[in-house]
């Protein structure tokens, strides 16, 4: 699909180069906008581990032109197997019916994030974003016209507008809001990835991490008040693991320290033994610590030319499936709004929208991740023994165990959750709210005029 050129082209700094920044980057130089990132890595993020592409994710990537990579680099899947993590016993399947799932209009695939952000960074690169690496931004200033930036090297960049997409921990969150108030959720995730050939010589692991299309799976450990998720990626070659255990005190280690590698010896987690083994095989991995943030009050400053995207904005639970998803989407909304730029007095009222857009589907999906957690974190007793059941079945039934109710449940969940679509909800809104607001000015221009001819006769 060719991109909506900007009738007025702008110049815009976005600080971050995770997959926020980038996709919102690549799009905006797509419309004609000038771009700047600013990112205090030296290229693309280099993070190991794997990543949900569910639906409501691909449909975008595809519709930007790339339809292509996904197919070298994700995996499809169909569903979720469950293991027992303390005894390795198979549990059951949640399982998505192929022909509802087609009614999204995407596939659900799975890959390395890094493969993500790279594929993401050079079509930013290729479309003529400039980048500005290795540098920290010291200080915001908000200004009607033309906000500013100071880099750690001194320098002041100006831009009509300055987009945060720098993490919960946002300096340009806390120009539009204040200090950033988090606390610690109770988990910690640790994630790492392994070359799938480091496991042939134990021939359950590799059996067990193996990719089969025929039944494409993801396999979800489950304990109590503790899960792993493991994702087979790269044309099956290797195998990520995202493990969430409680909080605990690691030797050489502070309190403050995340997003730092944890070596295996400084972890006990009690697991089965097939995924001790795996484990083992290890030898690092990256700590992530859950933490509880608010969502910001504005997504904006006063003037409308600062303004916050993704974890910046808003809470994000990290390594879960739908972590991605929301920053592509926010690019996707954004971009498209910004297609339509025409004037200067718009930028402002096209950044207000983006909040009044974004923050409803924010707050479901991180209410539905949280509400997720209590699925796969049920201590012993009724209520995991109701859950094991119900999984039990479905991968005892399979499709001839669906029943109206369960594809009811599955088609609502993806109308609201997979068949979301963020150019649309972009255009739905540009329809009903930026239209109107053109035509308002327009008539007040004609008014204006008139009353100027009559006042000169």
């Amino acid at each position: 699909m060719s991109t909506k050129q900007a009738l007025l082209p702008i110049d815009i700094i976005i600080i971050g180069a995770g997959a926020t920044g980038l996709a919102t980057a690549f799009r905006l130089r797509q419309a004609g906008h000038g771009v700047t990132i600013i990112d205090k890595g030296t290229g693309p993020s280099q993070r190991k581990g794997g990543a949900h592409l569910p639906p409501n994710l691909t449909k975008v990537l595809v519709e930007w032109g790339f339809g292509d990579q996904l197919k070298r680099y994700g995996l499809p899947i169909r569903a979720g197997k469950f293991i027992s993590m303390d005894d390795g016993h198979k549990i059951g399947y949640i399982e998505w019916r192929e022909d509802v799932l087609q009614e999204t209009g995407a596939d659900y695939l799975v890959m390395q994030y890094q493969d993500l952000c790279e594929i993401l960074f050079k079509a930013a690169e290729d479309a003529g974003v400039n980048f500005e690496l290795e540098l920290t931004v010291t200080s915001v200033q908000s200004d009607p016209d033309q906000p500013r930036i100071t880099l750690s090297d001194g320098r002041t960049l100006a831009a009509h507008m300055i987009i945060g997409a720098d993490g919960p921990r946002s300096i340009v969150r806390e120009m539009i809001n204040g200090p950033v108030e988090e606390t610690l959720e109770g988990h910690s995730v640790y994630v790492a990835s392994i070359s799938r050939d480091q496991l042939r010589d134990d021939p359950e692991l590799y059996e067990l991490t193996a990719y089969h299309p025929d039944q494409p799976d993801y396999l979800v450990w489950t304990g109590e008040n503790r899960h792993v998720v493991g994702l087979t990626t790269d044309e099956g070659k290797m195998f990520s693991v995202s493990i969430f255990v409680p909080e605990v005190d690691i030797e050489g280690h502070s309190e403050d320290d995340d997003g730092v590698m944890v070596a295996r010896d400084k972890l006990n987690i009690l697991c089965e033994p097939r995924l001790r083994r795996i484990l083992d095989r290890m030898p690092a991995f990256l700590r992530k610590r859950m933490y509880h943030h608010e969502f910001a009050e504005d997504w904006t400053d006063e003037n409308g030319r600062l303004l916050l995207m993704s974890e910046a904005a808003y809470p994000i639970w990290p390594f879960c499936i739908q972590a991605c998803s929301m920053q592509i989407e926010d690019a996707g909304v954004l971009t498209t709004l910004f297609s339509r730029l025409k004037t200067e007095e718009q930028i402002s009222h096209l950044a207000e929208a983006f909040q009044e857009i974004r923050q409803p589907r924010a707050q479901s999906i991180y209410n539905k991740e949280t509400k997720a957690f209590d699925t796969v974190w049920v201590p012993p007793g009724p209520a995991r023994e109701a859950r094991d059941q119900a999984l039990s079945m479905m991968m005892a039934e399979g499709h001839k165990g669906w029943d109206e109710s369960k594809l009811r449940w599955q088609w609502d969940e993806i109308c609201e959750v997979f068949g979301y679509h963020a150019r649309e909800a972009a255009e739905d809104w540009w329809v009903m709210w930026g239209v109107l607001r053109e035509r308002s000015q327009m008539t007040d221009n004609d008014i204006g005029c008139h009353m100027s001819v009559e006042v000169q006769r």
